[in-house]
């Protein structure tokens, strides 16, 4: 008896940390339902697209950010118009919109991969939109990799996913190459942005976030 309260005792303190780190991402609404059923699953589809969502668009407007510092691009203005038409945050997920923002971050990743290679000089101006765009670009990457098991996950019951199940098998598809693009790129980066003096203590620190 003794022995069953103590490890009773120990799951309600794993699932009360593993809670709060969750939401501490913002990322609460996607774990699973302690409950368990089909109503839980549809629920957990439609939050984890949204996250999914927002993750992509920190990508994307971390992307233009970049493209900016490092002397432009010609499709920038075009790409900003899309995104500030987008709806983020709580509003509800779109394939549409995953979509586009899937489309835009896989069109700028390997312009700004060959910018980084041109090894340009940064004045100053671009140095400090270079920095904040860098943190924004590692909260990208760290959101969707806290994402991929849930999204993975959820895409192996898409009878259960309501209007959802199209986005989320997207999603699923996508995700995986989205993140190991992205740790490759901020790799590249951290090398040349560091070498040209670009503050990243604080975009460091965020990455922290991706463990192992």
């Amino acid at each position: 008896m003794k022995s069953t309260k103590i490890a009773a005792s120990l799951l309600v303190m794993s699932l009360a940390l593993t809670a709060g780190a969750a939401h501490a991402w913002g990322l609460a609404n996607v774990l699973p339902s302690a409950s368990g059923g089909g109503g839980g699953s549809t629920a957990n589809a439609g939050d984890v697209a949204k996250n999914a969502r927002n993750a992509l668009y920190s990508f994307v407007k971390s992307d233009l950010g970049l493209l900016a510092a490092l002397g432009g691009y010609e499709n920038l203005a075009a790409n900003q118009k899309l995104l500030d038409g987008m709806k983020t945050g709580d509003a509800a997920a779109s394939k549409e919109d995953t979509e586009t923002l899937v489309t835009l971050h896989n069109s700028m990743n390997p312009v700004i991969e060959a910018k980084t290679k041109e090894n340009m000089k940064l004045d100053a101006n671009n140095k400090a939109l270079a920095g904040k765009s860098m943190v924004e670009y590692v909260k990208g990457l760290v959101s969707s990799k806290q994402l991929l098991s849930s999204v993975q996950d959820l895409a192996k019951n898409p009878m259960a996913l309501g209007t959802d199940a199209s986005n989320i098998l997207y999603v699923a598809k996508e995700l995986p190459g989205i993140v190991s693009g992205g740790v490759s790129t901020t790799s590249t980066l951290f090398k040349y942005l560091g070498a040209n003096g670009v503050d990243l203590s604080e975009a460091k620190n965020v990455a922290k976030g991706m463990g192992t």
